[in-house]
């Protein structure tokens, strides 16, 4: 008898053991759970649309959200660890993906981002240009036609008139609509239009303090005017709190 009491005893100890483990456990992952969703509130990013007009659109700022189910099962059993939270894409209608019928006139209007892009005219001064871009650490662009053939190979933009070929020397390209309209043409390749809203020919800096916005795309000739005016403009809009970014990073 004395055994079996003894045993019960055992039973009830590990019962009452396993419980306390149990509800401990319960506690932790309580806890965690609770903490993922204080995290998500304070971090979330949601999507915020862009606009359409008659020109073309403006693209949406994709957001970020906190992945719920992911993060907690990342995190079970232990206790809350911010780098082990996951995420998930709260993504828009109006991104380049799903509107390559329409031409883009500007990033999204939420980060502090521009892009500049050379417009290759006469080949005398693009280089010069380039020289300045990289010593201010700063991204270009360039705008060129069939004829280009240089080793400057990344963030170009095309404003010929025959992408079949050129997308075949080419990888990430977008088309610019220049003086025709190959929309068309573009999208059944699969590739981005642009549409120019703001071209400088000249007084480049003056022109880039009142045109400075969120988004934008601002197509520079090149000229020796506008080298000239090209260091002083890049510093103008750093001390804006601007970033000058590639077409590429904007859109995206």
């Amino acid at each position: 008898m004395k055994i079996k009491y003894i045993l019960l005893i055992f039973i009830v100890i590990l019962s009452f053991m396993y419980t306390n483990k149990v509800v401990d456990y319960s506690k932790i992952n309580n806890t965690i759970l609770t903490s993922i969703e204080e995290y998500s509130k304070e971090n979330n990013k949601y999507c915020i649309e862009g606009k359409i007009n008659e020109l073309g659109i403006i693209l949406s700022f994709d957001g970020k959200i906190v992945d719920k189910n992911k993060s907690y099962s990342n995190m079970k059993g232990n206790l809350f660890n911010e780098n082990l939270i996951e995420y998930k894409e709260d993504d828009c209608i109006l991104n380049k993906e799903n509107n390559l019928d329409k031409y883009i006139i500007s990033g999204n209007e939420i980060e502090n981002n521009i892009s500049l892009v050379i417009d290759i005219i006469n080949e005398k001064n693009y280089k010069e240009m380039i020289n300045i871009f990289e010593k201010n650490e700063v991204q270009y662009n360039l705008l060129v036609n069939d004829n280009y053939d240089d080793t400057y190979t990344n963030n170009l933009l095309y404003k010929g008139t025959n992408i079949k070929e050129f997308s075949k020397r080419y990888e990430n390209i977008y088309c610019v609509q220049y003086k025709e309209d190959i929309l068309e043409q573009c999208k059944n390749r699969k590739i981005n239009s642009i549409k120019i809203i703001n071209y400088i020919d000249d007084n480049l800096y003056q022109n880039i303090k009142k045109l400075l916005n969120k988004g934008n795309i601002y197509f520079i000739k090149e000229s020796n005017k506008n080298l000239n005016n090209l260091e002083i403009t890049i510093k103008y809009i750093k001390s804006r709190g601007y970033n000058i970014v590639s077409v590429n990073e904007l859109l995206s």
